[in-house]
């Protein structure tokens, strides 16, 4: 492979064989958002082989302080993966884009998921996160995932967690909130039943937080640079690290896994034996935004 001026500076950092390496290694997101576009852009500056972006959901007016790539002239509604396609093609022409107006529940975003060779996930929920965890770990898939979030009233960060099968995953680093895994998977009909009798109001629930350009990009940089490392050998990809913005301060998780995982160590590799594919039977999953 001849490799381009276009790449000079990252072979400086990394060698010839690191940036032979991006360049053959494919890649999913999903979610294309704010989080979603800020991994997205470092990883076409990188030089990745090809971008797969997943993502149902349209631009909406709140998007535009954070949806890298989005324009002043697009129209409300207009598809999040083609802002990021257009993005990607702008950015760097070397990189195939694969644009998937899709929920992550559906068999064009599993069948995506199998056929690249890393995988990001950047959701809003754990709901999709737990799946797509699932769906990674049984397919033998690298699965990193952002999350930006405000975890304490004066306080806002967010964390990157590295999942590469053995070394633990979402699930058994205890990044999952299972009571929100749980409300993702009823029904509306259910969930309106449990508001009745507990006086929850979902939608408060469900409100969405602050989230703004900065604090995405900060998660995605180090999303980015976790993944560069361990794709091009300069060294083993930290499992978790957390970011608090408000203490200045980037800590690494010293958690070690569960040994009996059954996400990371009891369905690695199994494939369709693993039975992830049981979500796509679940119509009302379908029907959800997956955000």
């Amino acid at each position: 492979m001849t490799l381009s001026e276009r790449y000079h500076r990252n072979i400086l950092m990394f060698g010839a064989e690191g940036q032979k390496k991006l360049r053959n290694t494919s890649v999913l997101v999903a979610g294309a958002g704010g989080l979603g576009s800020a991994i997205i852009q470092p990883l076409a500056l990188l030089g990745v082989k090809s971008i797969a972006s997943v993502d149902d959901e349209g631009l909406d007016e709140t998007n535009r302080n954070r949806l890298i790539g989005a324009r002043a002239t697009d129209p409300i509604g207009m598809s999040k993966v083609l802002i990021a396609d257009r993005n990607i093609k702008e950015i760097n022409p070397d990189v195939d884009s694969i644009p998937l107006p899709y929920s992550i529940i559906s068999e064009a975003a599993f069948e995506a998921v199998k056929a690249v060779d890393w995988v990001f996930g950047c959701f809003d929920g754990d709901g999709p996160r737990a799946i797509l965890n699932e769906l990674c770990a049984a397919y033998k898939k690298p699965y990193i995932d952002l999350a930006s979030d405000v975890p304490e009233q004066t306080g806002y960060g967010g964390r990157v967690c590295v999942s590469l099968g053995n070394d633990g995953c979402l699930d058994c680093l205890g990044e999952l909130d299972h009571d929100a895994v749980r409300r993702y998977f009823e029904t509306a009909d259910n969930l309106a039943q449990q508001n009745a009798i507990y006086g929850i109001d979902k939608m408060a629930l469900e409100e969405k937080g602050p989230s703004v350009a900065p604090l995405n990009g900060v998660i995605a940089s180090l999303a980015a640079m976790e993944f560069m490392v361990a794709v091009t050998g300069l060294r083993a990809p930290a499992s978790l690290l957390r970011y608090r913005g408000h203490m200045s301060m980037v800590t690494v998780g010293r958690d070690l896994p569960r040994p009996d995982c059954h996400r990371c160590k009891g369905i690695w590799g199994k494939g369709s034996a693993a039975g992830i594919e049981r979500y796509l039977e679940i119509p009302h999953l379908r029907r959800v935004k997956a955000s």
